[in-house]
């Protein structure tokens, strides 16, 4: 077998205090410097433990040094103290093929290390040392044929700014277990373990992606479910997430499917709790859903919540709901993990039920991007995917919307730096997800919606239809008034970005939900993540004269309250 190294021992202890010597500087001093305690540093000295990764960078860091001449290895490294500025990438001009990167069989994943000092040779080398675990040397290193044995590798570098650098890896298909997410999650997050990286994107060949779930319905197949063509869907979260009874909430979900809607869902924090059990809240759904259809003559959906304690319970949530003929629910996709969620998936597809990933928080977290998390949603097999809404922020958000709805809705994804989309991805023939765009929308904002994704969206509308002024059916209707003009206008040829605003003013004349929506609600802003009414701290409110009259939403509304649409 061969070596990684030469043969010739290398000892880590003896080498940090030749430069403890050489700097004048004591052992003290380097834990109070690096952060490293200094009983860790002391059992360092000593030979007594293998210092962690995080703990070499952090002692290397502070005397000035490379990890090489700490650890042993064989990289030249330049000193830590400051970033190499003629760092040129070695890869530039070459192709991915001639690295060493097999397109069919390698997995490519981009890293991004923020803030850093290190030169781009040094950020390669750190996070392939730490996707091997072999930045120290050890015996049992030597019984490995690191010829032979699958490794990962640098592809290529990129500095960002002066501070952040890109770095490819191909990991070998190899090192992933078919079928498995959570292996291919836990082997591309080995190279962010005390490294401080975090995972931009990653291309999965098409021979592991075979390998994973699908949707089962995706976009056409919820279209071909509900006869639902030419326009996004609407969907209403039920508000309040407490308070509610059962069957109070049922009628809530009544008026509001009646009203237009196409999809009610449960929100985040509606579990099972004292006053609404999750067994009877599903009963006065399915009543209130069956009932809408009845009076519409159209299929409607509740997503019921089924997040759990355990799989067995959300399983069992899901079995309970399929035999009420309830045909869709959410899970907390960033709360059960991504085992609980991939069983989730298993269960619904053998058994014909659609499965979302709700909330904003299935997107959110500090080591792998938006678009990514996406991607992996997708390949897990969920239906639908919430998500931010593109109108918000600057011109950067939106293009970072932009990548996580190409993601999601794009039959192959194409390589899109600018929106986070650091490699095409090839397409597997799986159906494409549904991103359910959140963030507070209301009438005013469909025209820009529909021009910046076109029809296979779902709209979130919950705050203009729980909070219009005549209650909780006008809201729904001014929604699905307001769609279907818009709709309309672009099948007549208006630009909808350009005539937007004259569109809802000429449907408004002949609706007066959605007039008085257009009212009540300013044009552009958001209804979510605004606060208004109390403060939490109780603070007094003063309130104002011109406030609108609030109509209880599920008592009938006088026709006094109308406005009169001469005016």
């Amino acid at each position: 077998m061969t070596k990684k190294t030469t043969d010739s021992p290398y000892n880590l202890p003896e080498a940090l205090k030749k430069i403890l010597d050489k700097n004048g500087m004591s052992a003290s001093d380097l834990s109070r410097q690096s952060g490293v305690s200094m009983a860790t540093l002391s059992r360092i000295l000593g030979g007594q433990v293998s210092p962690s990764l995080d703990n070499v960078v952090k002692i290397a860091t502070v005397l000035g040094v490379s990890l090489d001449s700490l650890t042993g290895g064989s990289t030249t490294f330049a000193t830590l103290t400051a970033p190499t500025t003629d760092d040129k990438p070695e890869t530039r001009g070459r192709r991915k093929e001639d690295l060493g990167f097999n397109p069919e069989q390698d997995i490519l994943v981009s890293y991004q290390l923020e803030n850093t000092a290190f030169s781009q040779t040094e950020c390669a080398n750190l996070l392939v040392s730490a996707a091997n675990g072999d930045w120290v040397e050890s015996w049992t290193g030597s019984l490995v044929d690191h010829e032979t044995v699958p490794q990962v590798k640098m592809l290529e570098t990129k500095r960002v700014d002066s501070k952040t650098v890109n770095v490819s890896l191909v990991i070998p298909q190899e090192m992933v277990e078919a079928g498995s997410m959570v292996s291919l999650i836990s082997v591309m997050s080995a190279p962010i373990t005390s490294t401080g990286a975090r995972i931009v994107d990653a291309r999965i060949p098409v021979g592991l992606a075979r390998t994973f779930k699908t949707p089962s319905y995706g976009v056409i197949g919820l279209r071909d479910a509900a006869s639902k063509y030419g326009r996004p869907l609407l969907s209403t979260t039920m508000r309040p997430m407490n308070g509610l009874s059962p069957k109070m909430y049922g009628r809530a979900v009544y008026e509001t499917l009646k009203g237009g809607v196409d999809i009610t869902a449960d929100p985040t924090m509606m579990h099972s709790l004292p006053d609404n059990s999750w067994r009877r809240r599903f009963r006065f759904i399915a009543e209130a859903t069956f009932s809408a259809q009845q009076e519409t003559g159209e299929t409607k959906y509740h997503a019921v919540n089924i997040s759990a304690p355990t799989v067995e319970d959300m399983n069992a949530r899901a079995e309970y709901a399929k035999e009420l003929g309830l045909n869709m629910v959410l899970v907390d996709s960033s709360a059960v993990g991504w085992a609980a969620l991939a069983s989730v998936v298993n269960w619904c597809q053998d058994n014909d039920v659609m499965v979302g990933a709700m909330g904003g928080r299935s997107l959110m977290s500090a080591t792998m991007s938006e678009s990514l998390i996406a991607k992996l949603l997708r390949f897990t097999g969920c239906d639908m995917v919430s998500i931010g809404s593109p109108l918000r922020g600057d011109t950067g958000n939106r293009r970072h919307v932009k990548g996580i709805v190409d993601m999601l809705v794009e039959d192959a994804p194409k390589q899109s730096e600018e929106s986070g989309i650091m490699f095409d991805q090839p397409s597997v023939g799986g159906a494409t997800v549904w991103p359910a765009v959140g963030g507070g929308h209301n009438p005013w904002h469909f025209p820009r919606l529909m021009d910046a994704m076109g029809d296979d969206m779902i709209i979130q509308c919950g705050g203009s239809v729980m909070g219009h002024p005549w209650g909780l059916g006008s809201g729904a209707t001014a929604c699905r008034t307001a769609i279907e003009a818009i709709a309309q206008a672009r099948g007549e040829g208006h630009n909808l970005s350009v005539d937007g605003r004259t569109i809802l003013q000429r449907a408004a004349r002949y609706n007066s939900e959605l007039k008085a929506a257009l009212e009540f609600w300013n044009e552009g802003a958001f209804l979510f993540g605004v606060v208004s009414g109390n403060a939490a701290t109780g603070a007094k409110v003063e309130e104002t004269t011109t406030a609108p009259q609030v109509v209880t939403p599920l008592k009938p509304v006088k026709d006094d309250t109308r406005p009169n649409l001469d005016d």
